[in-house]
């Protein structure tokens, strides 16, 4: 069901032409890095501003007490609309905001103000999404449970199929309902579909097919050498890990002075020389078991074989 939202007050064409809904984890960083180089195309330097989420928490998991909005978050319409102000007068404009597939209310608020926008959506295995949340977090000091498998042991029995499932990580994988309320709110040829691994195998031509989608030119040669965001597990260097982890509190503090290219800069110097950490199987088999049904339902959606995000580890 489509939520009635009221629309705001600015005209239509002073929202962005298309969205990159998420889902987290699935290459979006890199997505927004890349899509910022088309000189037909312009998105804010900084990503995730998550407006048509902020701009109404009500149902949010951010409203609970004791709960912070984080401070990239734009609540404000005036200053979501600031952010295009610098966009050339003949490009078009996108918003690349992970958490707006997070939500069943935002394809409604995006809808309401802009029924032609353009929805792109990254999809990735949810068990291998889940883990690689977790296990950067673990790396930048924001997560302080200290194992995947006790992770899983604290949520396993709550309700993972929410409404909001943002801040959340076995929840945040159950995704066909989420992805339900775009095709509800959109015509179908105005959302396009996107798969991680293939963005990883062929990042030059999934950006070419975007571009396409987007009707910008599609011959453009995006500079794809730079992965952005990477989880990559551990740090290699103990004492480089412990300093990063660490350094959250003031990194907090120092992020609005910041520009985003000198935040880019500490981060992928910081984890350049990271270590994997594999899921041990046993988990792996746990949650294909939690998401077997989303999955088959994704399959139908989209139209795509999802059986190797099935495929059972060897224990």
């Amino acid at each position: 069901m489509i939520e009635k939202y009221a629309k705001y007050d600015q005209s239509p064409s002073a929202f962005p032409d298309f969205y990159v809904v998420g889902a987290g984890r699935a290459g979006t960083t890199s997505v927004h890095h890349y899509l910022s180089q088309h000189p037909k195309i312009f998105v804010p330097e900084s990503k995730s501003s998550s407006f048509f989420y902020a701009s109404d928490l009500s149902g949010s998991p951010l409203i609970k007490e004791g709960a912070s909005i984080p401070e990239w978050f734009v609540q404000d319409e005036k200053n979501y609309i600031n952010l295009y102000s610098s966009a050339p007068t003949n490009s078009i404009r996108g918003d690349v905001s992970p958490v707006y597939l997070a939500s069943t209310r935002v394809a409604s608020r995006i809808s309401a103000t802009r029924p032609d926008a353009k929805i792109v959506v990254f999809l990735r295995n949810p068990v291998d999404r889940v883990y690689s949340r977790f296990t950067g977090r673990r790396r930048d000091g924001l997560e302080k449970i200290p194992t995947f498998e006790e992770l899983v042991e604290r949520e396993i029995n709550t309700d993972l199929v929410r409404d909001d499932a943002h801040a959340s990580y076995l929840a945040s994988g159950m995704i066909a309902h989420q992805l339900r309320t775009y095709f509800d709110a959109f015509p179908r040829e105005n959302i396009q579909i996107h798969f991680y691994e293939d963005f990883a195998s062929d990042t030059q031509g999934i950006m070419a097919s975007t571009c396409k989608f987007l009707g910008v030119d599609d011959e453009f040669q995006f500079d794809v050498r730079q992965i952005h965001n990477r989880s990559g597990g551990r740090i290699r260097n103990p004492a480089v890990g412990g300093l990063w982890a660490s350094s959250l509190p003031v990194r907090k503090v120092l992020r609005p002075f910041l520009p985003q290219s000198l935040r880019d800069g500490l981060f992928h110097k910081a984890t350049s020389k990271t270590k994997p950490i594999p899921i041990r199987p046993a988990t792996r088999f746990r949650l294909i078991e939690i998401y077997r049904e989303d999955v088959r339902v994704l399959e139908g959606m989209t139209n795509r074989d999802l059986s190797a995000w099935l495929r059972s580890p060897t224990l």
